[in-house]
């Protein structure tokens, strides 16, 4: 007898991104880039993920975006390097460094694509602080997880 399972899903914070006014929360906070994968299970062990989504939120209330591959890809590095800063592992000239290595153009581009999709009220999406799940509407609790829904 084989047990396997699908749909086991790992959350990896990649750092802060970006100060962003929430339009749902109105607070206004650096947003987190957050990379959820979804893994194949055998025995309940993970075995080899088979989708990766990347997703910004607001700290605060969970409510967020999901990002396309190319703009995750370009926010990525600011968000790495703002947590390797925040956690003491780099200096402040090594945070500058990197920064200046990195293209601002492109980064200023997809940051104001981003903002923009996160001021649209089209498809709102808040997202699960316990599985990572995409939620919408004035649910309550998870409908993956059964957590409760921090926004009231």
């Amino acid at each position: 007898m084989i047990i396997f399972g699908w749909g086991h899903q790992k959350i990896n914070n990649v750092g802060p991104t970006f100060k962003q006014q929430c339009s749902h929360c109105n607070n206004s906070e650096y947003w987190l880039l957050n990379k959820i994968s979804t893994w194949f299970t055998l025995f309940f062990i993970p075995v080899f993920p088979y989708e990766n989504k990347h997703f910004l939120s607001c700290p605060i209330c969970q409510y967020g975006v999901e990002l396309k591959s190319a703009q995750a890809d370009e926010i990525k590095p600011f968000a790495e390097a703002n947590q390797l800063l925040i956690d003491g592992k780099i200096t402040e000239n090594e945070y500058k460094t990197r920064l200046s290595l990195l293209p601002n153009r492109e980064s200023e581009i997809v940051e104001a694509e981003v903002e923009q999709s996160i001021k649209s009220d089209d498809s709102p999406l808040t997202f699960c602080s316990n599985c990572g799940t995409g939620l919408t509407g004035e649910i309550k609790f998870c409908g993956n997880c059964g957590a409760k829904n921090m926004i009231e």
